[in-house]
């Protein structure tokens, strides 16, 4: 739960995002616009999987969505990088808050405008291109909620693990654009090289689509994704573990304004 130093925080956070809200408009408006040029080579790859009546919307709201919320780990490292960049993390760690506080208050508000967007997202998938999941609401509801929780973790750790803003970024584009990748963001992962298939499932992003396209193909329900949601809460658990384990206030953080 947040506390009430969190709340204070969190709140930072929000107007700190507010006050520049491209990278999230540009976070919905790219994987639709890939969706526009995409989706004739999406719907016959479904064809070839056994899903002749699927349309490429199908595939590609849930890949890109995946793959545009991976990119999105930047932005958790942006929270606290600038602190350290504007000189006010020190006052931050002068105050009543506890470590714990401050992380979460930094990563609170960005967990919720990722799910929003990813909810944004697919209702414009909806009314746009006639995406229609045939399964379960809710368990796409939770997948989305669990995979967001995942990326914020990957996020902290990111920050954690590396000096500089710049160092984080690079590692957080590669591995979002990687991870993407190889877990059948832009394309279903059976139609990948053999050798990319057989790597596919080390990929935090191959459980989310998995579980989506259980849900949007294939009728799935909570019981049916349930595997896939262990997974990315024990890749969440993971990357918050190593973050836990790094993170140190007192580190000297280079960030940009």
């Amino acid at each position: 739960m947040l506390s009430s130093r969190s709340f204070v925080i969190a709140g930072s956070g929000i107007r700190l995002l507010l006050a520049d809200p491209a990278p999230f408009i540009l976070t919905i408006l790219m994987p639709l616009l890939l969706t526009a040029f995409l989706s004739p080579a999406s719907k016959a790859q479904l064809s070839l999987s056994g899903h002749a009546n699927a349309s490429g919307a199908q595939q590609l709201i849930p890949g890109l969505g995946v793959l545009f919320t991976l990119l999105g780990t930047s932005l958790v490292g942006t929270l606290f990088f600038r602190e350290h960049a504007w000189g006010t993390w020190e006052r931050l760690r002068s105050s009543s808050a506890s470590t714990l506080d401050i992380v979460i208050g930094k990563v609170a508000p960005l967990y919720v405008v990722q799910l929003g967007q990813m909810a944004v997202l697919f209702v414009a998938g909806v009314l746009v291109f006639g995406y229609r999941p045939n399964g379960s609401i809710l368990a796409l509801v939770v997948v989305l909620a669990v995979f967001v929780a995942m990326v914020a973790a990957f996020g902290v750790m990111l920050v954690a693990l590396f000096a500089t803003m710049d160092q984080a970024l690079v590692v957080g584009n590669l591995g979002g654009m990687l991870m993407g990748g190889i877990g059948g963001a832009l394309a279903p992962t059976s139609t990948l090289p053999g050798w990319l298939q057989a790597v596919a499932h080390i990929s935090p992003a191959y459980w989310a689509i998995a579980a989506l396209q259980k849900i949007t193909l294939d009728h799935g329900n909570l019981g049916d994704v349930a595997g896939s949601l262990l997974v990315m809460a024990l890749f969440g658990l993971s990357f918050a573990l190593v973050a836990g384990l790094r993170f140190r206030p007192s580190d000297t953080k280079v960030g940009t304004t």
